[in-house]
């Protein structure tokens, strides 16, 4: 099963269907990209940070590259193909930016909470060290006091 593009659909950005023939190659990967995101949607729920993220940049990069591949195809005369290779490549792509995504986010949670135990280490120390000081002065007015009823 195959369409054709005609020419003036290809400058309004329309596409043709034919019934006989059934959607042609950028139809079948917008539906195919559609199905994927909609089952990532789905199953996201049971997935990781990292996985969703990963998932949501592949899908979102197999639509757009599939839309691009099927623009830049049926110039060729092969949306299909474009199609195809447009996916793919904006999957791999898209997946990729996704994971670096999420490693990012990761970096500054753990950045943060770093910097949030530095704030903690320091406030503790310094009460020590105050303690410190207290104990000692404590210990000073002491013989202080010794040296003056000696």
């Amino acid at each position: 099963m195959h369409a054709s593009l005609s020419s003036s659909a290809m400058t309004r950005g329309l596409l043709h269907v034919d019934p006989r023939r059934g959607l042609p190659g950028r139809g079948r990967a917008l539906l195919l990209s559609a199905a994927l995101l909609g089952s990532l949607a789905l199953g996201g729920c049971t997935m990781s940070e990292t996985q969703q993220r990963t998932a949501s940049g592949t899908g979102i990069g197999a639509a757009v590259g599939a839309a691009g591949g099927a623009l830049i195809g049926a110039l060729a005369g092969k949306p299909g193909t474009g199609a195809a290779i447009g996916a793919a490549s904006g999957a791999a792509i898209g997946g990729a930016g996704g994971y670096i995504k999420d490693q990012q986010a990761k970096r500054g949670e753990a950045q943060s909470e770093a910097d949030q135990l530095r704030a903690e280490n320091e406030q503790l120390r310094l009460q020590q060290e105050a303690e410190r000081l207290r104990l000692e002065n404590q210990r000073l007015q002491q013989e202080l006091q010794q040296q003056q009823s000696n």
